[in-house]
């Protein structure tokens, strides 16, 4: 399906250019030929509602089609805005992950406590990408989300061309920003892991080699949630890399093009494969403690949903990054796949159960669910914005609920961080599991052969029904 998508984008993108009659139209420039000071051709603009008649641009903007912010402005979304007294981006950036790290010389990065922060990355980056809709959004709206910059998690974050002159492009200072960091994250990760490893084998005890295979897990859980929160603005940049292409260097187009495919293409499918198979084996709980880091925050049956969520964070960048499609389409896609995840989070409730427990009774509120289902309504209430402008039925009174909402879903994550001392896991306790012991090839081909036999229907042996009871474990 996102090969299909992906083509038809591409297909779109080849109207890019029209006929010169279209000169007059907002939304379009006309290309001068620089020698003659003939119109070549008349491109459609990448922000439309940037491009005014007669080739000027709107307040903010400058450029061939008005694709750049001019000086005292910067890119939030689709539109340029002036630039703040402060970066509030990163001032916000600031004030969570100082509450995060309150909350971990507490309670230790805990699982619950990863979902929480996984949970926020999602809500403000899907925000800041509904954002990226073209369309005229309300001065209300925007300035209530001023500080989405936060989850920009690279130099945007702190809005350098609004203090300082930049020695170089603000593109090439953003985009190694972004993705550089991943790629050391991951790189010093591994190196750590394996140095723990190396721990865990001299550990002189049982009690020792537990604990120590507990900070393991806690480091890898750590990795995946940074990794989960820089996939995004890294995935932007590099795809936004092909959009620029003509503009760039040849370095830069080639060094995306490797990213796009190891991490933004192969790395999400490849987390898909492995969880199945665990699944398909049933062996998410056996493993929990060395793989659990990939779908620990879910329930069994939506074990999948952390690579599921990278892959429509990919499909809403190409929606909005990658062509200028028509807002009503942006909008009305977007808003589609976002009411399909709502309705599957209000029905389904994918996140492990964090209730809280006062006076000795647990409360009936699931706080993770109850908090993405919030979260989602804000993500569609913004994308349905679009939509209504388009449709002249938007008044300036209904940014209102936006920010409340917008408002009231912050509140709540700060609550249940606040609450984590009362929080009870209800449906499993994540318990302490001995992970497997390497099998050798022989082995390996035995539990092949067995599990095939299984799923084709043939008969079993008593002795391979015993073992298959002590193999499978219910997670």
């Amino acid at each position: 399906m996102t090969i299909i998508l992906t083509l038809g984008l591409a297909l779109l993108g080849l109207t890019r250019t029209h006929a010169c009659g279209q000169q007059d139209q907002a939304g379009y420039h006309c290309m001068y030929n620089s020698t003659s000071g003939d119109c070549v051709h008349c491109a459609r603009c990448f922000y439309p509602d940037s491009c005014l008649t007669n080739n000027s641009c709107a307040a903010g903007t400058a450029g061939p089609t008005c694709e750049i912010c001019s000086t005292g402005h910067y890119r939030l979304g689709s539109v340029c805005v002036p630039c703040p007294v402060a970066p509030w981006g990163a001032v916000f950036l600031g004030g969570v992950l100082l509450t995060v790290v309150m909350a971990t010389v507490i309670h230790g990065f805990t699982v619950s406590l990863a979902t929480k922060v996984k949970q926020l990355g999602n809500f403000l980056q899907f925000l800041l990408l509904s954002l990226k809709i073209r369309s005229d959004w309300p001065s209300l709206i925007v300035q209530s989300l001023v500080f989405l910059p936060s989850v920009d998690f690279n130099s945007h974050t702190f809005v350098p061309e609004c203090f300082f002159e930049l020695p170089i492009r603000p593109f090439y200072l953003h985009w190694t920003t972004a993705v550089v960091p991943v790629l050391l994250v991951v790189f010093l990760a591994h190196i750590l892991d394996k140095l723990m490893r190396g721990k865990i084998g001299r550990a002189r005890n049982e009690e020792e080699r537990k604990l120590r295979w507990c900070r393991q897990g806690q480091v890898r859980r750590c990795t995946m949630t940074a990794f989960v929160l820089m996939f995004c603005p890294a995935a932007t940049m590099v795809i936004r890399a092909f959009a620029c292409q003509n503009t760039l260097s040849t370095i830069i187009q080639t060094l995306s093009l490797l990213y796009l495919l190891l991490v933004v293409i192969l790395l999400p499918l490849g987390l898909l494969f492995w969880i199945l198979r665990l699944r398909k084996f049933n062996l998410l709980k056996q493993n929990l403690v060395t793989q659990g880091w990939m779908y620990e925050s879910y329930r069994r049956r939506f074990c999948i949903l952390e690579p599921v969520m990278m892959m429509r964070r990919v499909l809403s960048i190409l929606l909005t990054d990658l062509y200028p499609l028509h807002p009503l389409a942006q909008s009305g896609v977007n808003l589609t796949i976002s009411g399909v995840y709502l309705f599957v989070v209000v029905l389904g409730r994918p996140y492990r159960p964090a209730k809280w427990r006062v006076c000795g009774k647990v409360l009936p509120l699931d706080m993770h669910n109850i908090f993405e289902a919030l979260a989602t309504l804000c993500v569609c209430y913004l994308q349905a914005v679009p939509i209504i402008k388009e449709t002249a039925l938007y008044h300036d009174y209904m940014g209102i609920p936006l920010v409340v909402l917008v408002s009231c879903t912050l509140l709540l994550w700060v609550v249940m961080l606040v609450g984590m001392s009362k929080e009870e896991q209800v449906e499993e306790e994540l318990e302490y599991t001995e992970p497997a012991v390497a099998k050798t090839e022989k082995k390996k081909r035995e539990k092949f052969v067995f599990w095939h036999r299984n799923k084709v229907g043939e008969g079993i042996t008593a002795v391979e029904l015993t073992a298959r009871e002590k193999a499978l474990t219910t997670f």
